[in-house]
């Protein structure tokens, strides 16, 4: 639209212009606010793009340490398995886990270099719904087991907590709750898990649970 607008007046200018030269200085000076216009669209969309780029970007980051993490905690036998990324019609869960002694517990990953005041109620506000959403998953699945399996009717205690990636991990000191979520540094979530106890789960529990989520993510199995 610009463009055009540009030739329009080119032409008009043009058009009655004559032998005057003013008018050409002025066409000069508006073409040359026109490429500044138009070069700071362009500049504006990249950066809108590229901050979203680098949001998602230092997301799955955050998400594939936490998985790195999982990996050393299954190898200690703290964890039978674990589903990453399940989509839900109301938002997702990063990683739900299902520990030996420790219930399931759902994980919420954060890469964060700093966070504002702002920042931080509402990663606690999002941490709660995941709770919610992970509970009612792992309630769903449960009832569908119902009538075949050890855990007909049992009800699972979720526990849900932050894992907080990058710089921000400093500031977050061992054992920290907020609102009965815990944040915990990235680096001490295999630490942080060991410490889970109070409600043991067997192995065929851990496998009917992760099997009958399986077609709505990713499962990594026990």
């Amino acid at each position: 639209m610009l463009i055009a607008f540009a030739i329009i007046l080119t032409w008009w200018f043009s058009l009655f212009a004559g032998d005057r030269a003013w008018p050409f200085y002025v066409l000069g000076t508006l073409h040359a606010a026109l490429v500044v216009a138009v070069g700071s669209t362009l500049i504006i969309a990249f950066l809108v793009q590229e901050a979203t780029a680098i949001h998602q970007l230092r997301g799955a980051w955050g998400e594939e340490f936490t998985r790195d993490e999982l990996k050393k905690a299954r190898r200690r036998k703290l964890v039978w398995g674990w589903a990453d990324s399940i989509d839900l019609q109301r938002g997702d869960i990063d990683h739900l886990v299902v520990t030996r002694n420790g219930g399931v517990v759902a994980l919420d990953s954060k890469w964060r270099s700093a966070a504002t005041d702002d920042d931080r109620r509402r990663i606690i506000a999002d941490a709660k719904s995941v709770k919610l959403r992970a509970t009612g998953v792992v309630q769903t699945h449960l009832r569908k087991e119902s009538g075949r399996h050890r855990t007909a009717g049992r009800h699972v205690h979720v526990t849900v907590a932050v894992v907080v990636w990058g710089a921000l991990q400093d500031d977050v000191r061992s054992g920290l709750e907020v609102d009965g979520v815990a944040i915990v540094k990235g680096l001490e979530l295999v630490s942080w898990l060991k410490q889970r106890e109070g409600e043991a789960i067997d192995r065929a529990a851990a496998r009917q649970l992760l099997s009958s989520v399986e077609s709505s993510r990713t499962a990594v199995p026990a």
